[in-house]
């Protein structure tokens, strides 16, 4: 759905994985390799439960399936490891980050909000070379509720010190588009699916390629 809203933005906020990066399968590998290493293959199905939450959150699901001979802070600590390890430059979203940097240029600020643990929060900006272009980052240890909660994206707009309804949030998952509405944001979703545009009608913006996102807004 697309609306009709005045151009007020003064910041974006971008989700990170999945949105910047195409890193859900990474993630999906390094949790199931942890898990096997510890007695317990991880199925495919059960990724779908894991999909867009936080660690911690992860392990509570993932905990309460298996006896997995270990605790929360092992798993973030070694899966995050893993990956910050593992996740390189050629999963970039090229077009959202092209995006990025091309917001980056004007007096628009910009704040990366994920539900991931802040290490690797910092190891995807790195590797995508955008760590110099956002004011801070908000990630799932800086708050209590992880999306789909509207928690992370206030806690952004507070610390930036501008309302919710001047900030632009990106999105690609159905968990993220719920926390910027929640937090009553305009709301862009650009998943790498396009055929799955019934599913975000409560965005403001269901974006397929680069010609569809609501660059007025933005004035670039």
């Amino acid at each position: 759905m697309t609306t009709n809203k005045k151009s007020t933005i003064k910041a974006v906020f971008w989700d990170i994985d999945g949105t910047l990066i195409d890193s859900e399968e990474l993630h999906y590998q390094v949790i199931a390799d942890w898990c096997g290493d510890y007695g317990y293959p991880l199925k495919k199905e059960d990724n779908d439960a894991l999909l867009g939450k936080s660690m911690a959150e992860k392990w509570e699901i993932l905990s309460a399936k298996y006896p997995l001979s270990s605790d929360e802070s092992t798993f973030k600590g070694e899966c995050a490891s893993r990956y910050c390890d593992a996740v390189t430059r050629d999963l970039e979203r090229g077009e959202l980050t092209s995006i990025f940097r091309s917001v980056a240029k004007t007096s628009i600020s910009q704040v990366c909000v994920s539900n991931g643990d802040m290490v690797v929060v910092n190891a995807n900006l790195k590797v995508l070379e955008l760590s110099d272009l956002v004011v801070f980052n908000i990630s799932g240890d800086d708050v209590k509720k992880g999306k789909p909660d509207p928690e992370p994206y206030l806690a952004a707009a507070a610390r930036l010190g501008v309302q919710p309804a001047d900030c632009l949030v990106v999105e690609d998952s159905l968990v993220g588009v719920a926390a910027g509405v929640a937090a009553g944001m305009t709301v862009v979703a650009w998943p790498e699916e396009a055929g799955l545009k019934d599913s975000y009608l409560n965005a403001d913006y269901f974006v397929t390629c680069t010609e569809e996102f609501p660059a007025h807004l933005l004035n670039i």
